[in-house]
């Protein structure tokens, strides 16, 4: 079989290089690797189909990628239809630097966007990020992303003895500030959503008004979900499935456009 590995952070990214050694441990040489070819963080399942892409074949650190002008969403379509037709059975997105928990997270999340286009098609995919030190937005160090490495290895090989979980579309991992041996796993569920979000608005040098978009941790978290759970030091492991079918909400649906004799 063959593994797709991709990611939003370019292959200038520590997390993908610890992806690829765990994968490869675990599941041999036949791994791909097609990620942006630079940040493309937050670009949710964008395509592009208005311009050109540029396909260049790099080696970093040791992984060899094909870098691709454009989306990490681009790059699963790029793979599952063009330059590994049918050949690959599992897509593993990640370690992406920095937490995406929450369902704000998941539906605008590259990491997980490309994990998801390649779950439409049928083949299980897994979303791995890992939330960082605040004083170091742009990764952990390298001795700290390494120590993720053992827990990736143990994923993984749970998910070659076991089998993809049936009737899962989808994994969404996420590993918290500090991986030690003794860090354990837990099963959850989404949370709404991490941040209360915000409008800055300032003016330019000529008046004119900007807006910065942010937000501020919400304190309303479910104890339960996935935001909490991390943010207290666990690695989260959430099962997600594409369709949004809810059996009680099409049938209130229908009460309000169809009469009762429909």
């Amino acid at each position: 079989m063959t593994i797709l590995i991709t990611n939003d952070d370019g292959y200038k990214s520590r997390g993908l290089v610890v992806l690829y050694r765990a994968a490869k441990k675990v599941f041999g040489d036949d791994i791909a690797v097609v990620v942006p070819d630079k940040l493309k963080s937050s670009t949710g399942m964008s395509f592009t189909f208005h311009k050109p892409l540029r396909l260049e074949r790099i080696k970093y650190e040791g992984v060899p990628c094909l870098a691709l002008s454009g989306t990490p969403a681009d790059c699963a379509f790029m793979a599952l239809n063009h330059l590994f037709l049918k050949k690959i059975t599992l897509v593993l997105s990640g370690v992406n630097i920095g937490m995406n928990v929450g369902l704000d997270a998941i539906y605008s999340s590259g990491t997980i966007s490309a994990a998801m286009f390649a779950a439409i098609y049928k083949i299980p995919s897994i979303a791995f990020s890992k939330h960082v030190h605040k004083e170091n937005q742009s990764g952990d160090g390298a001795k700290e992303m390494d120590s993720i490495t053992e827990k990736l290895t143990f994923i993984l090989e749970k998910i070659k003895k076991n089998g993809f979980p049936t009737n899962v579309e989808l994994l969404n991992i996420n590993f918290p500030k500090n991986v030690m041996a003794n860090t354990s796993i837990k099963v959850v569920k989404p949370d709404r959503g991490v941040f209360q979000d915000l409008v800055d608005v300032k003016k330019d040098p000529h008046g004119r008004e900007y807006y910065w978009l942010y937000g501020t941790l919400r304190k309303d978290l479910d104890k339960e979900g996935d935001i909490a759970t991390l943010l207290g030091g666990e690695i989260t492991v959430t099962p997600l499935g594409l369709s949004t079918y809810d059996a009680e909400q099409f049938t209130k649906v229908k009460s309000i456009f169809y009469d009762s004799k429909n």
